[in-house]
């Protein structure tokens, strides 16, 4: 049986609040963020209030994942408390709703292991990416090969950028052979992450488990990563595994589980038994957040005429502008003037310069031109 795990985060006053979302920047950054290739760090669970302008290098909450979707499938949705609030409302329902403490992509996947089948298949996404009928194509593409040809988990990727904001999977024939960090420049046998995966759940137990006493050099042929990281990645894993054992629910699990990234802790155990479908980046694949839901929102404060400015202090200089975004990702000064209702950001691989209520997908192709 397939079952979908959904992840829907969204970091508002009630999440931060809560300690939810803090602790680290969401793989899902707003279009500023993820067109401009920035590393933005988050102060480490704590609280914290910007101030204009904000300055996206001391740390900046993100809003992630706002659109709901909820397939017909079996589903199981991963929510942080607004989410779960939101979904409450929907005709719609999940089959079943588990809050998210913000511990990571990887920790909703294993704690649905605990619960599921043997022989069930388990499909992550994202609520929004999963909206896509491309993407829902592309799984399917990636169920057949998992009957018809014995690959044991699949995933989707995209075609088309070169933006090393993404983790890449090098590939041959139909096979995933290896996973690749952020901030690779891709050859031609490497395509981009999109964490939408398929897995069968006794693959990815096995997987999990066979890791209960893994060493350091062991480690190191799955893991492209220092000694220090090597040895954070060795206690989660040996902490995944004692919980796994012990664990009679995904609420306990989730309750007692060490942060657990699915893309740089999970994904590459599932690499040797992995096929893969794409999809196209120009075209199909919609990635870029909701420019107007970051303006609106409650967490980046306003000045007195309505703008939402990042950048360091001393680097910017605006003048006659209202109701704008306007953004300095530069170490260079920037002075802008006269925008109204636009979105304005410059950073080191180009300039957004769009209207704030630009209809999405033709925004997404003017900033595509920015990351090719």
């Amino acid at each position: 049986m397939k079952k979908m795990v959904m992840l829907a985060r969204e970091i508002t006053k009630k999440e931060i609040d809560l300690g939810i979302g803090t602790e680290r920047s969401s793989t899902r950054l707003s279009p500023i963020f993820k067109t401009l290739n920035l590393n933005i760090p988050i102060k480490n669970s704590k609280k914290y209030t910007p101030e204009i302008p904000i300055n996206p290098f001391d740390g900046t909450p993100m809003l992630v994942m706002p659109l709901l979707f909820i397939p017909h499938d079996e589903s199981y949705l991963f929510g942080t408390p607004s989410i779960i609030e939101k979904v409450g409302k929907q005709e719609l329902q999940p089959t079943k709703v588990f809050s998210d403490p913000g511990k990571g992509t990887g920790s909703p996947i294993i704690a649905t292991s605990l619960i599921a089948e043997d022989d069930d298949i388990l499909i992550v996404a994202a609520c929004d990416q999963y909206h896509s009928p491309t993407v829902k194509s592309a799984v399917n593409k990636i169920l057949e090969k998992m009957e018809k040809e014995g690959f044991q988990s699949g995933t989707v990727l995209t075609t088309g950028t070169r933006n090393p904001a993404f983790s890449y999977i090098k590939v041959k024939d139909d096979k995933a052979i290896e996973f690749m960090l952020k901030g690779t420049i891709p050859k031609d046998d490497m395509i981009a992450e999109t964490m939408i995966v398929c897995i069968r759940n006794k693959y990815l137990r096995k997987q999990i488990l066979s890791k209960r006493n893994v060493t350091i050099e062991q480690l190191k042929e799955i893991y492209p990563y220092s000694e220090e990281e090597l040895k954070k990645t060795q206690t989660q894993l040996h902490e995944i595994v004692k919980l796994m054992d012990t664990c009679k629910d995904v609420d306990e699990y989730l309750a007692k589980c060490p942060f657990c990234d699915f893309s740089k802790v999970i994904h590459r155990l599932l690499i040797p038994k992995m096929t893969y479908s794409t999809v196209k980046y120009q075209e199909e694949w919609d990635d870029l957040g909701d420019w107007q839901k970051i303006y609106q929102s409650p967490i980046f404060p306003k000045d007195k005429k309505g703008n939402t400015v990042f950048s360091i202090p001393k680097l910017i200089s605006y003048t006659d502008c209202e109701n704008s975004v306007i953004a300095n990702f530069t170490f260079n000064k920037i002075i802008v003037s006269g925008l109204k209702n636009r979105i304005f950001a410059v950073g080191p691989r180009g300039t957004i310069d769009l209207p704030l209520d630009m209809n999405p997908q033709d925004f997404k192709k003017e900033v595509v031109k920015v990351q090719m």
